[in-house]
């Protein structure tokens, strides 16, 4: 029997992270936690259609948001990228002791997210086409205009963001370079999962092939054809999710 429920998971004062956890079995020992990329949330069009194979594949799935429309929840233009980490890190805190195994996925930013944090403890990890070098990726074209007089930026991806100038400065700081030495330093078993239109494409001076590298085993790197950064089109998503499930699998 499938039961969801939201959860409120206390943050920096005064803060609350909202999320719902979907059950797929009241003994399960398995957990699946999605962390979402920048503009997105719990909400988001990946969060939301993994919850059916997942489940379907004997995981419960933890969907949160790193900002959300709740009262107490942080805003886009307040979340830097270190209070993304924390965030994430009480989350895991949060479910730690409650499962035996615990996956991640990180979607885009989020899969930045998980290379700093390189959690402990951790069965496996799937990125999805993960933002490994935003500010190159910023760089190739008009999505940022700064906002002095809100310490923030516009964002412009097609719908306009307010972000906070913090994790813009932040980002800056993950160069390409920077994040291979975070690839080469990961603890768990990491997957790439990585589209025909990825975001590498906007990096000239890097690729998945460099991350191929930096990993340690147990890694693998997944292309998929015809899709894009947010795995659109009829079918890739559960194809993305297929990859995942089969890779969490080896590490049950």
């Amino acid at each position: 029997m499938i039961t969801q429920q939201s959860i409120a998971i206390d943050g920096e004062a005064p803060y609350q992270i909202f999320g719902t956890l979907t059950s797929c079995d009241n003994d399960a020992s398995k957990l699946i936690i999605n962390l979402h990329g920048l503009t997105h949330s719990q909400w988001g069009y990946l969060q939301q259609n993994c919850i059916t194979p997942f489940t379907d594949a004997g995981y419960d799935v933890f969907n949160f948001s790193f900002y959300d429309r709740m009262p107490n929840s942080r805003r886009m233009h307040e979340a830097s990228l270190s209070a993304h980490c924390a965030d994430f890190l009480r989350v895991l805190d949060y479910f730690s002791d409650r499962y035996e195994h615990i996956y991640l996925t990180g979607h885009s930013l989020g899969g930045l997210i998980t290379l700093i944090t390189n959690p402990d403890n951790i069965k496996a990890v799937s990125l999805w086409d993960p933002a490994l070098d935003v500010t190159h990726f910023w760089s190739t074209g008009n999505y940022l205009t700064s906002l002095p007089e809100q310490n923030g930026y516009k964002l412009d991806y097609g719908t306009e963001f307010v972000i906070s100038a913090k994790l813009v400065e932040e980002i800056k700081t993950y160069s390409n370079s920077k994040c291979l030495e975070l690839a080469a330093t990961f603890q768990s078993p990491a997957q790439m999962i990585i589209p025909a239109l990825s975001i590498f494409l906007a990096s000239p001076h890097t690729s998945p092939a460099q991350y191929d590298d930096a990993f340690s085993a147990p890694y693998e790197r997944i292309n998929m054809e015809d899709t894009d950064h947010c795995f659109y089109g009829v079918g890739h998503d559960q194809k993305l999710f297929a990859h995942t499930i089969a890779w969490f699998n080896k590490f049950v």
